[in-house]
């Protein structure tokens, strides 16, 4: 089914209410308020277009931010991590992890994950037997240090705050990003809020190892000049806060075909670099974006320049 511009704009809005908020109760009814539908017209259309009811994405995206936080945020007790996704008792996120992961969230912590990632958290205090398996597996293919990351190329900037226009997409990261780049790219070139240096900015919203590639939502910013957003009545702008970040920038773009690249490269500085950096990380990645007309065609080449984390010291 196709959906209108606007029914759309009302449930990512939603969407992004429930990222925001998801250690607070979230109804059908409060969330069909937000999107100034009923209930019963809200929910149709969010299944439609996230396919899945509401009460399952929350529910989802509770269970696979607690995973995550597991894994990086070693500081936070188990209890205090469930109640920060919006899990009302220590029982109920337990038995919800167990049933979603297959594994409790202690075990989880101590090195299940490694079931689904690719290498240790070097902070991670993993299970003897968990330690064994990996170890063995090290034996054919060993994993000691940095394969993808050139340690000389990590930068720390300061990203500027900014205000933004976007598009979104679910479904995977390998392909379909470069046509809602060029969806949003011809939308603000149409209204003239594009620049020759033009800031492209990619928010992938889910971690790939946790986050099936059919459900996985990814955000296309287009930087816009402060004022421009009173000019248009049907831009909706949205702020990125910038601040401290961990960059880095490949010596030639990157094809989004190439993700399972890109995934490595994020493992090493999550995994790797993070724990022995002095700070930990706050926010989804944040990609740099690079797009270039093909000649002789509508076509554009969306590209990404370089990778980002939000960070601030430990």
């Amino acid at each position: 089914m196709v959906y209108e511009r606007e029914q759309q704009k009302q449930v990512f809005r939603v969407v992004d209410y429930i990222e925001d908020h998801l250690e607070e109760s979230l109804s059908l009814e409060k969330l069909a308020q937000i999107s100034t539908y009923s209930p019963f017209h809200f929910q149709r259309m969010f299944k439609g277009m996230i396919g899945e009811t509401p009460a399952n994405y929350v529910k989802r995206l509770r269970l696979e931010k607690a995973a995550h936080l597991l894994i990086y945020d070693r500081q936070t007790s188990v209890t205090q991590i469930a109640f920060m996704c919006g899990f009302t008792s220590l029982s109920y996120f337990t038995y919800s992890f167990q049933a979603y992961f297959k594994t409790s969230p202690k075990s989880w912590r101590e090195g299940a994950y490694l079931e689904r990632f690719p290498r240790e958290y070097e902070d991670s205090k993993k299970s003897k037997q968990v330690r064994k398996k990996l170890e063995d597996s090290n034996e054919q293919n060993p994993y000691t240090e940095f394969r993808w990351l050139d340690l000389d190329k990590i930068e720390i900037r300061e990203l500027p705050r900014s205000t933004t226009v976007k598009n979104q997409r679910v479904g995977p990261y390998t392909s379909g990003v470069p046509l809602a780049w060029e969806e949003i790219y011809r939308w603000c070139e149409s209204r003239e809020l594009l620049e020759p240096n033009s800031t492209f900015l990619g928010v992938p919203r889910n971690n790939p190892y946790i986050t099936p590639p059919e459900k996985s939502r990814y955000e296309c910013h287009v930087v816009i000049r402060e004022g421009d957003e009173v000019l248009y009545k049907d831009v909706e702008t949205y702020s990125f806060i910038g601040g401290k970040h961990v960059v880095y920038e490949f010596e030639e773009p990157v094809d989004y075909s190439e993700r399972s690249m890109l995934i490595e490269c994020y493992s090493e500085l999550y995994s790797i670099w993070l724990p022995r950096s002095g700070y930990k990380y706050l926010d989804n990645p944040v990609e740099m974006i690079q797009i270039d007309s093909k000649a002789n065609t509508l076509s554009l080449q969306c590209n990404i320049r370089a990778i980002s984390l939000a960070i601030e010291p430990k």
